[in-house]
């Protein structure tokens, strides 16, 4: 990926690439944080994402790893109300979340440098098994989108 290097939609100044100390955003508490992510800036103060498509390949890079985190994602069962599933035993996950996990990642998108990644989700414990997941891998991916976009409109970081 080519770094979108054209000037500042806002005030025409000069954009170069320039790190994001710490950003946070959290979605259905699935909460992520990153820090030394690159972005273009202006003198100004102005900044956006290196690149159009860079939020969707940090989070096609985060997703890539069959383990975000060190516990299995839960199930899904039920045609018109859907529940969460036990990975060990299919029992449903009925008593809400028990817990939270953690997970750091060290990522690198687009031959940008490296940058770091935190990510902390609730967890469920199964009734029946005592088994610990967490959601889904498709309500993980819709949070962590959900999250990553709130950490961009937070910072003010404009998609290129």
């Amino acid at each position: 990926m080519t770094p979108d290097t054209s000037p500042c939609r806002l005030c025409q100044g000069r954009m170069t690439l320039r790190d994001v100390d710490r950003i946070e955003g959290e979605e259905h508490g699935v909460h992520l944080c990153i820090q030394g992510m690159p972005s273009m800036a202006c003198a100004q103060g102005h900044r956006r994402l290196v690149a159009p498509t860079f939020a969707s390949e940090m989070l096609d890079t985060l997703l890539a790893d069959p383990l975000l985190v060190p516990l299995e994602p839960a199930g899904r069962r039920g045609l018109l109300r859907k529940r969460f599933a036990c990975p060990g035993c299919g029992a449903a996950l009925d008593g809400g979340a028990s817990g939270r996990v953690e997970s750091h990642r060290t990522i690198a998108v687009g031959g940008e440098h490296a940058f770091d990644v935190q990510l902390e989700m609730p967890t469920f414990r199964c009734a029946a098994c005592q088994r610990e997941c967490v959601e889904p891998v498709d309500a993980v991916a819709a949070d962590l989108m959900k999250a990553s976009a709130r950490a961009f409109r937070t910072a003010q970081l404009a998609v290129a």
